[in-house]
C-alpha cells in the first residue's frame, strides 16, 4: 500500500509494468469490491492492480471459535457477509486470542484468500470501532483509493491515516502516543518513521537500533509506533519482524 504507501510495478517493459501494477500498500476496501476481485492463479486483482494487503470495516454478525482460530462473518453492508479467519496462537494466551463477540463494528487488515473458489480474508488485525467517525473515514478512503486505481498511469497514491485524523478514536496506547501531529501522525510515529526513512541499510532499520537512537522511548511504545506505521502501509517488513523499511523509498 514501492511510492509513498504507493503502487509499485515490477520490473518488465513499459506495457508488462502497466497490466502488473502491484498495490504494495494496505488497501482500503469493501466487501463487494472484495467478492468482486480477479482471482489469477495465487493472485488478486482490482481494476489490474494485484492486490496483497487490504483493510475492510464492517459489524461481526457471527464468531466461531476453534482451537487454532477464530472465524467470524463480518458484514459491511456492501454485499453478504465474509468469511475472516484470524488464527490464534496457541502457545501464548493473550490479547489477540480473545474472540470479538457479534454486534461489535470492526476495523480489519489481512490478506484475501479463495478456497474451492469462495474467496475470505485471512486477518493479521482486527481492531474494534469505538467511533463510528471511523466507518465513514474508511469508506471515504475506499472512494478515494479506487478513484485512483482508475487512473492506473498514476505513480503513487498515500492511504489516509484512518486512525489519527482529527474527529476519529484516540489511538492511545496503539500507535504510540495520544497527541496528534502533522500528516496525522503522533509525535513518537513521526520519529520512529523519519529514521527507518533514513536507514541505508538494505534489511532496514531494526527494533533494537531503533532503540539505540530513541533512548527516551520505551520499547514497548516504539513496537506500537512501528504496529501502526505497518498497518497503515508507511513500512513494512524485510527480512524478518524485527526489521523494517520504508515504503517512501525507490
Amino acid at each position: 500500500m514501492q511510492s509513498p504507501g504507493g503502487f509499485g510495478s515490477p520490473a518488465g517493459t513499459q506495457g508488462e509494468r502497466k497490466q502488473r501494477i502491484r498495490s504494495q500498500s494496505i488497501l482500503p476496501c469493501t466487501v463487494s469490491q472484495l467478492l468482486a476481485a480477479e482471482h489469477m492463479e495465487e493472485t488478486f486483482r482490482i481494476r489490474d492492480t494485484e492486490i496483497s494487503q487490504v483493510t475492510i470495516v464492517g459489524l461481526i454478525r457471527h464468531a466461531e471459535k476453534a482451537p487454532t482460530n477464530v472465524l467470524y462473518k463480518v458484514d459491511d453492508m456492501t454485499a453478504a457477509p465474509m468469511d475472516v479467519r484470524q488464527w490464534v496462537d496457541t502457545d501464548e494466551a493473550g490479547s489477540e486470542n480473545v474472540v470479538v463477540p457479534p454486534g461489535t463494528y470492526v476495523k480489519i487488515a489481512g490478506h484475501v484468500r479463495s478456497f474451492q473458489n469462495k474467496k475470505s480474508l485471512v486477518a493479521f488485525k482486527i481492531m474494534p470501532l469505538e467511533n463510528m467517525n471511523e466507518f465513514t473515514s474508511h469508506m471515504l478512503e475506499v472512494v478515494h483509493a479506487h478513484m485512483v486505481l482508475r487512473k492506473s498511469h498514476m505513480p503513487a497514491y498515500r492511504v489516509p491515516q484512518s486512525f489519527s485524523s482529527a474527529g476519529t478514536v484516540d489511538m492511545e496506547g496503539y500507535g504510540g502516543g495520544s497527541s496528534l501531529a502533522v500528516n496525522g501522525l503522533t509525535a513518537h510515529q513521526s520519529q520512529v518513521l523519519n529514521l527507518i526513512k533514513n536507514c541505508p541499510v538494505p534489511e532496514g532499520m531494526s527494533l533494537q537500533e531503533l532503540k539505540l537512537q530513541l533512548q527516551n522511548m520505551s520499547m514497548s511504545t516504539i513496537k506500537q509506533a512501528v504496529e501502526f506505521l505497518s498497518s497503515e502501509g508507511h513500512i513494512y517488513s524485510t527480512v524478518d519482524d524485527d526489521h523494517y523499511k520504508s515504503t517512501d523509498t525507490e
